[in-house]
């Protein structure tokens, strides 16, 4: 169906894809996974031509798109693009966004177009919002209105740009369980995604963009369970650790509660590691960093895995010269709090400092 040869697309600083080749066949959930910047939303963009690469060709349905002579409108209406950032018209409601591209474009009579627009929103769990306005949305319930308005286009593919990167944590299963639907119903999808526990439950084929090109391609088991290639094997050691520098004199708790959420969001887990998150801030953080003879830096790592059992915590405190987990930092109430949400809670000493372990 999608049939891309050699293509190579440079920006100011130099080539970001170099030859690079994949063929999609229909049905197929091609899932794109990479570091940022590896060129992953240009690939997705060039198959639409919403950005033209100098050398190659894309064929879709044997047509080459970078054909200056093609009709680039009509095979965009093969093709629905979903962003991360909703891109709904912010002075229309709910059902004239789904409506106006049928209607204006593919010219469809409005009457079926408002029949079919509410069917999409039954589909995509929204019933009865069609008046509302953007604005009066979830950010959740935005993007499931913009998948509704791509599938009043009646595509052949989709093409998905993050759809989950700019949501809140607890909205991101609600978009996840609409794009699965449409996957195990046979659509024809290209997914960009930072999201690893939703690439290996949705993809039928993996692709790892590095070093400006495919550098490593599989099965959702070959890639995520069996990386054959060292730098596919550290991004995805990478990208299961989420790490952050902690000042005394930038410190946002809050902020840092929140990036944790979202983070452990993407894999298994449960309300008490969930929670967990929230007590380690109130009840380790706090306090060492606003006791008088407390921390000033610090790093904080949690490491997930596929198994919700095995997901851990490494606070490492710089400056510290007695235990944390002891008076004067903590008393018992902070300790049992952790302890009741977690496996273990542990400190010992390092060269600098100390690094507290939890067990999630």
């Amino acid at each position: 169906m999608i049939d891309i040869r050699n293509i190579t697309k440079s920006f100011e600083n130099g080539p970001i894809l170099e030859n690079v080749s994949l063929n999609i066949e229909k049905g197929e959930t091609i899932v794109i996974i990479g570091g940022s910047g590896c060129g992953k939303s240009t690939l997705l963009r060039c198959i639409n031509r919403l950005i033209t690469p100098e050398k190659g060709e894309i064929y879709i349905d044997g047509e080459n798109i970078l054909d200056p002579n093609i009709d680039i409108d009509k095979v965009r209406r093969k093709m629905g693009m979903v962003y991360q950032h909703f891109n709904l018209f912010s002075h229309l409601n709910i059902l004239e966004n789904i409506i106006l591209a049928p209607v204006e474009v593919n010219k469809m009579n409005r009457d079926e177009a408002i029949i079919e627009a509410k069917q999409l929103l039954q589909r995509v769990g929204l019933s009865g919002r069609e008046y509302h306005m953007p604005s009066q949305l979830s950010g959740g319930q935005k993007q499931r209105v913009a998948i509704a308005r791509t599938l009043a286009m009646h595509p052949e593919v989709i093409l998905f740009d993050e759809p989950t990167s700019a949501l809140d944590p607890t909205m991101v299963d609600e978009v996840e369980a609409v794009i699965r639907d449409l996957v195990n119903e046979g659509m024809t999808s290209v997914i960009v995604t930072h999201e690893m526990r939703f690439a290996r439950n949705v993809a039928s084929r993996v692709i790892f963009l590095a070093n400006k090109h495919i550098y490593e391609e599989g099965t959702p088991e070959e890639i995520f369970d069996h990386p054959q290639k060292p730098l596919t094997q550290r991004f995805l050691y990478r990208s299961r650790m989420f790490e952050k520098q902690l000042l005394k004199e930038e410190l946002d708790l809050l902020g840092l509660a929140s990036e944790m959420k979202q983070f452990l969001n993407g894999y298994q887990h449960n309300g008490k590691q969930m929670k967990l998150t929230s007590v380690i801030i109130d009840e380790l953080l706090y306090p060492l960093f606003n006791h008088p003879d407390g921390v000033q830096k610090a790093t904080i790592r949690m490491l997930c895995s596929d198994n919700s059992e095995s997901h851990m915590i490494q606070i490492y405190l710089s400056d510290i010269k007695s235990d944390p987990l002891k008076e004067p930092y903590l008393d018992e109430l902070n300790i049992s709090l952790m302890e009741h949400y977690s496996h273990f809670v542990f400190s010992k000493p390092t060269e600098h400092g100390y690094v507290v372990n939890i067990q999630m």
